[in-house]
């Protein structure tokens, strides 16, 4: 057979067939090695990101962006100890954070998602509200009047509605409007402190 050649006489370069067969391998190779990255960053392995790149490694982690569904809104909240009357009720913390206010990127909702499980940074905002609520200066919804010795920070774990069902925007609503179930508290003032501040022995505040 003669070489093939162009309607105008010039001779056709083709790439021998073992080329496209080696090429196809190399391509399905690749194609099992990247899915069975895929499959052990899934499970929970830790061999992708020790053997890859950082940039490779980045390719081979979508199976691990949503792992779980949520099922549930997370808002943080907090509550004042009224020392006169040995009580919680709940401290509006808004007017203290004016950045972002009326949404869940406001800084206090930051400081509780990021360090609610770091005790000096609890402690410190344990002491700026207290002090900022006993100066007086703004409406927190615990009357001015009624001086509070500490604070108890929880969040709300509130359930999002199932598929198909009507979503409604954020609106915060009264903390005594949600069951005791949909709290969890991580930190509350020390009773020794609260004595301090009140200036009386506390009892049954924990």
């Amino acid at each position: 057979m003669g070489v093939p050649r162009s309607p105008i006489g010039t001779p056709i370069r083709t790439r021998p067939a073992t080329w496209s067969a080696r090429g196809r391998v190399a391509l399905r190779v690749l194609a099992g090695a990247y899915l069975l990255g895929v499959w052990l960053d899934g499970s929970g392995s830790g061999i992708p990101a020790s053997i890859l790149p950082r940039a490779a490694n980045y390719f081979v982690q979508v199976s691990a962006l949503f792992p779980w569904a949520a099922t549930a809104s997370i808002d943080y909240r907090a509550e004042g100890f009224i020392c006169s009357e040995g009580a919680w009720m709940e401290l509006d913390t808004r007017p203290y954070f004016p950045i972002d206010t009326e949404d869940k990127e406001n800084r206090f909702n930051r400081v509780m998602h990021f360090f609610r499980e770091n005790r000096p940074t609890m402690t410190a905002l344990d002491s700026y509200l207290v002090n900022q609520h006993n100066s007086a200066m703004r409406e927190d919804g615990i009357p001015s009047d009624r001086a509070i010795g500490g604070v108890r920070l929880l969040s709300l774990r509130i359930p999002i509605p199932a598929p198909g069902d009507r979503l409604q925007r954020m609106s915060r609503q009264p903390l005594s409007s949600y069951p005791e179930e949909q709290r969890k508290a991580f930190y509350h003032t020390p009773r020794s402190r609260l004595a301090e501040r009140c200036g009386r022995h506390v009892e049954g505040t924990d």
